[in-house]
């Protein structure tokens, strides 16, 4: 790239002073990339993360003073989902038109159609912080069905699992275990099936001794996609070990997918018929922050702003139902 683009990070939590500013770094070693210093807002920053070399700002306001060009922004959106629509409109006000938006998309369905009015009014260029569907995992998934060499696909089992106990006991980031884990798996089985309604959600509340978080212990949705195919997805917050699985059922045969389950290693394992296994490198943030400072004209899925569309829908639509469970014919 010729020109330099301009990281404006909104949100130094765990997110924004962690995973992101991580990947940006990584980023402007990589070849092909020019980054400029990072911008950095929040009044009340995680001072236990790296912020070096951190512009620090409090506000958005104050953040976009200090750009010369809004234009060349590329602003990470990672402050909490709710009330995030009016700082989407004022970063598109601005003239900002690259957006990372940490998931999930939208809390509710109004905020998603109101989102969708104000991308296709402004121009935005979204790609959504589910980072699997820039995952090279997720590309081989994608091709072994695609391609057909296994026969039609007939079912996803995705499992999510991790003990968040002391995040979820203590903080208010997120009000329920939909939030957690379940927009990757939703972004995922979307792009690999397409669109789907929702048959069953159902989340489990968080209890340790007498400690009580309602719906943070879990949470588990089926779904039927428009092709046929059926998704169930689990997601455990009180598990003991981590698990980050996607199985396939094809007619004859199963290809599982491990994803990588923390920070501390990048490495995804596939397996195939037969007992092939495939062990690969896989960072995904990185992956997905590459494509989005890349060119505009990109046409990777971790862009697709319909997938992530209708992943932020079938969240929104578990969000609304509750614990329930759809009779259909």
């Amino acid at each position: 790239m010729s020109h330099v683009l301009q990281p404006l990070v909104i949100g130094l939590g765990r997110s924004g002073a962690g995973l992101h500013l991580k990947a940006l770094r990584k980023l402007a070693r990589s070849p092909g990339f020019r980054i400029g210093p990072v911008i950095g807002c929040d009044p009340a920053p995680d001072t236990g993360r790296d912020l070096s070399g951190v512009v620090l700002t409090t506000s958005a306001a104050e953040a976009l003073h200090r750009v010369a060009d809004p234009a060349s922004v590329v602003a990470h959106v990672c402050t909490p989902p709710q009330d995030r629509l009016p700082l989407l409109r004022e970063l598109s006000d601005h003239g900002v038109r690259r957006m990372l938006i940490e998931k999930p998309l939208a809390t509710s369905h109004a905020e998603l159609d109101a989102l969708r009015e104000l991308r296709e009014r402004a121009g935005l260029r979204i790609a959504v912080v589910t980072h699997w569907l820039a995952s090279e995992l997720t590309a081989r998934l994608a091709r072994s069905v695609s391609d057909g060499r296994y026969g039609p696909l007939l079912a996803i089992t995705v499992e999510q699992h991790k003990p968040r106990f002391t995040k979820s006991l203590t903080t208010s980031a997120h009000h329920s275990a939909l939030e957690v884990e379940i927009p990757h798996a939703l972004a995922l089985v979307v792009r690999l099936a397409g669109p789907a309604r929702l048959l069953r959600s159902h989340c489990a509340d968080l209890r340790v001794g007498r400690e009580l978080r309602s719906g943070l212990g879990g949470a588990e949705l089926t779904l039927h996609h428009d092709n046929g195919v059926r998704t169930a997805i689990r997601s455990d917050l009180t598990a003991p070990v981590r698990r980050r699985s996607v199985v396939l059922e094809f007619r004859d045969v199963e290809v599982t997918a491990h994803f990588p389950v923390g920070e501390d290693d990048d490495h995804a394992q596939l397996v195939l018929p037969g007992g092939e296994r495939q062990i690969f490198r896989d960072d995904a943030i990185l992956a997905l922050f590459r494509t989005a400072y890349g060119p505009v004209t990109d046409g990777s899925p971790a862009m697709d702003f319909t997938v992530a569309a209708e992943a932020a829908r079938l969240l929104c639509e578990a969000r609304a139902a509750g614990s329930t469970e759809r009779v259909t014919a």
